[in-house]
């Protein structure tokens, strides 16, 4: 960084941070009584039970899977599948009973090959929704939960709070080896869920955690901010993705890896430290943290394009931290 590109001087990013959530949660409350609606009228007659004002992220991502499964019940018309979709949800309390306990609430963590799988070729990953809970072995549910947990703590203790609003479902693909990349990912309509490579370090899960927490949050964020980006719009270099990509794009990497390398840079090992993960740790906050200054002009002038003062101003003091850090 040179003397004349220096950081702005803007408010630290954590209360901002903090209001918007605190808006995004209201109408996530909001949206969930005209989902609940449309259950009720895909399979009217069933109780759908009450709804209360304070919907926390595991019965929001729940709600949503359970409307995924009933638009697609709707557009095959398949009454069976409506009827799966209504259960979901009247089943939540089960779910949340079988789900990991954590500091940030309850997480179900669950194979990808026990979801229904969903091909979309519109979609570009593959989707996966949750359906009848499987058995789990008890040796196996001890250690994703005591990985998850320290994963989870991990992240607070260095302030990623972002973990509170925006992770309730953990869908796991694969296992991972350490240094390996984790190929992850979230959908704009499954709030709080996260399709993730599986790792048994909990350093790196919790920063895997972090990115597709912080693009959840976005999403919810985006909406309750009334921010729509234009279709045709322009196009900006990515470095996180080595092409060139649309404003959301953008704004979503800048904003995901600037948490990335709060998180990073705040459980560095010792200097002395010459593991393997120490090793790795090192050098995901060098990779981070160079491919954010690369990114750093087109971050701004997408920025410009988020038409909500709040959640503009929220993310430059989000990256503006980020650089403070390192």
């Amino acid at each position: 960084m040179t003397q004349t590109d220096t950081v702005e001087t803007v408010a630290p990013a954590a209360p901002l941070q903090a209001d918007l959530t605190a808006r995004l949660v209201t109408r996530r409350a909001e949206r969930a009584h005209t989902i609940l609606a449309s259950l009720g009228r895909l399979v009217p007659g069933t109780d759908l039970g009450g709804l209360d004002d304070t919907l926390d992220a595991f019965d929001n991502a729940v709600l949503h899977h359970a409307f995924q499964q009933a638009q697609i019940a709707a557009r095959t018309r398949d009454a069976d599948r409506a009827r799966r979709a209504v259960r979901l949800w009247q089943n939540r309390a089960a779910l949340r009973a079988e789900a990991v306990p954590t500091a940030v609430g309850p997480v179900m963590v669950v194979r990808a090959a026990d979801c229904e799988a969903v091909d979309d070729d519109r979609l570009g990953s593959q989707m996966y929704l949750l359906g009848s809970s499987p058995e789990q072995d008890a040796a196996e549910r001890e250690r994703v939960a005591r990985t998850l947990n320290e994963a989870v703590d991990a992240a607070l203790a260095v302030g990623s709070e972002v973990l509170r609003s925006s992770t309730a479902v953990v869908i796991w693909t694969e296992a991972v080896p350490l240094g390996a990349t984790c190929r992850s990912y979230t959908f704009d309509f499954l709030p709080g869920t996260v399709v993730l490579n599986w790792t048994d370090e909990p350093l790196r899960l919790g920063e895997t955690l972090v990115h597709e927490a912080t693009h959840s949050w976005l999403n919810e964020s985006l909406e309750s901010e009334g921010v729509v980006f234009e279709d045709g719009g322009p196009l900006f270099h990515s470095p996180w993705k080595n092409e060139d990509r649309p404003v959301f794009g953008i704004v979503h990497a800048a904003l995901a890896f600037a948490n990335v390398i709060q998180y990073l840079a705040r459980i560095q090992p010792a200097s002395d430290d010459d593991s393997r993960l120490a090793a790795v740790l090192r050098r995901r906050l060098a990779v981070e943290t160079e491919s954010l200054e690369t990114g750093h002009a087109s971050a701004l002038a997408c920025f410009d394009q988020v038409h909500s003062e709040r959640l503009r101003t929220y993310l430059r003091a989000a990256v503006a931290d980020a650089r403070r850090t390192v």
